[in-house]
């Protein structure tokens, strides 16, 4: 087999790994993990800016070590691209949810 052939092989066994593990991909599971009830709703209350330090200490500790928020200045929080997708992933499963009923 040339070096040509043995890479695009390669490439098609990489493509096939990347196409199962989003096929295989929990959402709901992993935007849930490790956070409790309320969580995600001051996380909407951090990302539409109405109380950006609006989360009391147990809360930002399991965002911020979920990657969710950073924490500024005195107290504020911003909501990170990670926390952003997970709210888009949220509002989608939703979505989906009453589509169906």
């Amino acid at each position: 087999m040339s070096r040509t052939e043995c890479a695009l092989v390669m490439c098609a066994l990489i493509i096939l790994a990347i196409v199962v593990k989003v096929l295989t991909f929990d959402a709901q599971g992993w935007m849930r993990k490790d956070l409790r009830h309320g969580d995600l709703y001051a996380l909407i209350e951090i990302a539409s800016g109405v109380r950006p330090n609006g989360l009391n200490p147990d809360q930002a500790r399991r965002l911020q070590d979920r990657g969710m928020v950073r924490g500024f200045g005195n107290g504020n929080y911003r909501v990170t691209v990670k926390g952003r997708l997970a709210l888009l992933i949220r509002e989608t499963v939703r979505h989906s949810v009453q589509i169906e009923q």
